[in-house]
């Protein structure tokens, strides 16, 4: 995806975005907010993640790549035609002061993230009388504040699983292409589902040079071609995953349907890719 326009460039990734963070926690059963307003000004987060409970806070530290999170953490997302700057920064952290003075709680509860899809020169090497950050690993830096900032660069992270969520957002072709050649080599095909949403031509030719983009496509199929809409409105969540077989949770809905879903109820139907379908063994 190219543009030249910042707000289109962010009125496209931003759903997918959301999405995708509406996964990685729904995946460990835990909840996300998205657009969470903040103050009577026009201001958002544009997602909240709340653990309340120790063991959600370990669960997140040990299975994904945020293993600083407190109780409450922003996430904010810059992608490529809407660079972090410092003026941006300092609106996010405006936000972050906002929120702990409306919730009235303390700023050793609460963490920000910055998710960045290219590197941020400015902010991070020429803004030292603003802000100075620490490289805590690969793509991952830290400011050095009491109130400290993460900032993940999507084109600098390792290949790994924890950071599939943020890679899906890196700008660097050649990260992207590493990217999608690893996920549709071990079959993901949830990520691979994000990565042709994102970058449609370089997915669907490293599918088509790997052999596989026939076989994606029949299997994305056979679940469309298999769900159910008015089903999907008569089910809560909870019960369209539960003791039925993937035919039986989701016969006969169309893709725009399936676009049309709230974040929440296509990360559940989202995980259903990765599951075999019995009806057909």
């Amino acid at each position: 995806m190219s543009t030249d326009n910042p707000m289109a460039d962010r009125h496209f990734l931003d759903p997918i975005f959301k999405e995708v963070m509406t996964l990685n926690f729904a995946q460990l059963a835990l909840p996300v907010e998205t657009q969470v307003e903040i103050s009577r000004l026009p201001r958002t987060m544009d997602a909240l993640v709340i653990l309340e409970q120790t063991a959600e806070r370990e669960k997140v530290h040990a299975q994904t790549a945020f293993n600083y999170f407190r109780v409450y953490n922003q996430i904010e997302f810059k992608g490529k035609e809407d660079p972090l700057t410092l003026d941006e920064y300092n609106l996010i952290r405006g936000r972050s002061y906002l929120y702990l003075g409306e919730k009235k709680i303390s700023a050793s509860l609460m963490t920000v993230t910055i998710i960045s899809a290219r590197q941020p020169r400015n902010v991070l090497h020429h803004s030292s009388l603003d802000v100075k950050w620490e490289l805590e690993s690969k793509g991952h830096y830290k400011s050095i504040d009491l109130f400290p900032v993460n900032l993940f660069v999507c084109n600098e992270l390792e290949l790994t699983k924890k950071n599939y969520p943020l890679l899906l957002f890196a700008t660097s072709k050649e990260k992207f292409r590493q990217f999608v050649e690893r996920i549709i080599g071990e079959d993901n095909l949830t990520y691979i589902y994000y990565a042709s949403r994102v970058e449609p031509e370089i997915t669907k030719e490293i599918l088509k040079m790997a052999g596989k983009q026939s076989l994606y496509e029949k299997q994305l199929q056979r679940i469309i071609d298999s769900m159910g809409i008015d089903l999907l409105k008569k089910m809560t969540p909870e019960e369209r995953v539960r003791g039925l077989t993937v035919s039986e949770r989701l016969a006969g809905l169309g893709i725009e349907d399936l676009r049309t879903l709230d974040p929440e109820e296509k990360a559940i139907l989202l995980q259903l890719l990765d599951q075999p379908d019995k009806t057909q063994s």
